[in-house]
């Protein structure tokens, strides 16, 4: 956070600056959700679903059976086996509580072009984040040994002009977990943001978020902190060119995957350093949300309104899955939300906005409620159930339609559409970043997604999450908007 907005702060500590200190004393304490039970479960996963020997296991042991003369044991087993190989072959229906979307918005992709590189020991690829600077695209993405927290990461920067060839240009390492990343351009330079942790444990221990810069995307400077500490910034966009341009940033505050609330704030810059409140927030508090939301995306509809997308991973008095808000164009820091959250969630969002005022989202796409946990049972016990269910889960990646706010309903019934799935995207996966297509209308843009490169397409997310995976491209154009078929 900016050195002049802490000093004009009045005295009494603000609600930010008090969940900055509880964020400060969590580095070395801190009180996870169910206790340890989540981090034995990242261990356990490890320790098995990394060993890709299952095969072998099953027929070592119909080998033991068979040294033994258990032969009912044999039958059995082969009998099991073969009914969880037929069951794999079914692909569960799109749930019916998210509607299709009308036929006029539809949406075309291109081949995937694979960016990532193959580098021995580091095979974990994700994390990616892309943008345009100077007639080239710009693309960064964490590369790692492992999913989770890892002093072996490092931040990969690579160009291109046609999307096509990739060279690397940079990269960062600093002894601890990097992700997160953010690309943006603002007054003639390009900003690089991303997130610091210190792996402990399998535990996600939050250090800062870093921010370089750079003249010509080769050459950056020394990252340096800002934001406020334990503050995830999740989303940057810049509006306007040369000095009317503006950024506009949504990030996190607090104790995720915790047992205490988290902050949604919601900042505007001119130079993409110093953030301050968006009106009518006050300069002691960007907070726009208080509960179990972390990452929020945002996009601006055609009348200047805002609306935006977050997910409810660690719930709250609305529920658990996904939160929609809405703000006026004279009050954007004003946030208005759903009075019931939307049961399902749409992971690691991206709003894009298309011509005749048409808003396409991109995030992950799983086929149950995220909300299964019955809502008499403790709440601490509702998160842990929840997680646990959704990480045994399968996922893919979908782009949806985010219906006009005016058609939302009080619970969301109605927001966002299925447009269509993304081929080739599965385990873990589902992590966009969007940039408009050099030379293209409004409506072509490049998708940027990593997914696990392994695994078979119904694998649990928490397997993919312990298999390779690599950051892909995609050219994307949407189609047939503001035009209802006929006949």
């Amino acid at each position: 956070m900016p050195g002049d907005a802490k000093r004009n702060a009045p005295k009494k500590q603000t609600e930010m600056e008090k969940m900055e200190a509880e964020m400060i004393a969590m580095r070395e304490d801190t009180n996870l959700a169910g206790g340890s039970l989540l981090p034995w479960i990242h261990w356990l996963g490890m320790q098995i679903m990394s060993k890709s020997f299952y095969g072998q296991l099953f027929w070592g042991m119909v080998l033991l059976f068979l040294l033994c003369r258990w032969w009912w044991s044999i039958i059995v087993t082969l009998i099991a086996g073969l009914l969880s190989y037929l069951a794999s072959f079914k692909r569960p229906q799109r749930p019916a509580g998210i509607p299709s979307a009308p036929l006029s918005v539809d949406v075309m992709l291109g081949r995937a072009i694979q960016v990532s590189t193959d580098v021995p020991g580091l095979h974990s690829n994700n994390n990616v984040t892309i943008t345009t600077f100077r007639d080239t695209y710009v693309l960064a993405y964490r590369q790692s040994d492992v999913h989770f927290p890892s002093g072996k990461t490092r931040l990969v920067v690579a160009h291109s002009k046609d999307l096509n060839n990739w060279s690397i240009e940079w990269t960062y390492t600093n002894g601890c977990d990097l992700r997160e990343m953010l690309l943006f351009e603002i007054r003639g330079k390009l900003m690089l943001y991303f997130f610091s942790l210190k792996p402990a444990h399998g535990q996600f221990k939050p250090l800062h978020v870093f921010c370089t810069t750079s003249g010509d995307g080769r050459s950056w400077a020394e990252p340096r902190e800002v934001c406020y500490s334990g503050e995830v910034p999740w989303e940057i966009k810049v509006y306007g060119t040369g000095d009317d341009a503006v950024a506009y940033k949504s990030s996190y505050l607090g104790d995720h995957y915790g047992t205490k609330d988290i902050l949604v704030l919601f900042e505007q810059s001119r130079d993409g350093v110093k953030w301050e409140p968006v009106p009518p927030c006050t300069e002691s508090s960007s907070s726009v949300y208080r509960g179990g939301i972390s990452e929020v995306s945002f996009e601006f509809t055609p009348a200047g309104d805002l609306v935006a997308i977050g997910r409810l991973e660690d719930g709250d008095k609305t529920g658990f899955g996904s939160q929609l808000f809405y703000a006026k164009k004279g009050a954007l820091g004003a946030w208005t939300h759903l009075k019931v959250a939307i049961p399902w969630r749409f992971d690691s969002p991206r709003l894009a906005s298309i011509s005749q005022g048409e808003i396409l989202l991109f995030g992950r796409y799983a086929p149950l409620k995220y909300q299964l946990a019955p809502s008499w049972v403790d709440f601490g016990w509702q998160k842990i159930i929840n997680l646990v269910t959704c990480s045994i889960g399968w996922k893919s990646a979908a782009v949806y339609r985010l219906a006009p706010w005016q058609e939302w309903g009080e619970a969301g019934e109605n927001a966002i559409q299925f447009i269509r799935g993304f081929e080739n995207s599965a385990g873990d996966t589902g992590f966009f970043s969007i940039v408009r297509e050099l030379g293209s209308s409004n409506n072509g843009w490049v998708v940027a997604n990593y997914t696990s490169t392994v695994c078979h397409s119904h694998a649990p997310w928490i397997y993919g999450q312990m298999m390779p995976s690599h950051v892909f491209v995609f050219r994307c154009q949407a189609l047939n908007v503001g035009t209802e078929p006929t006949g």
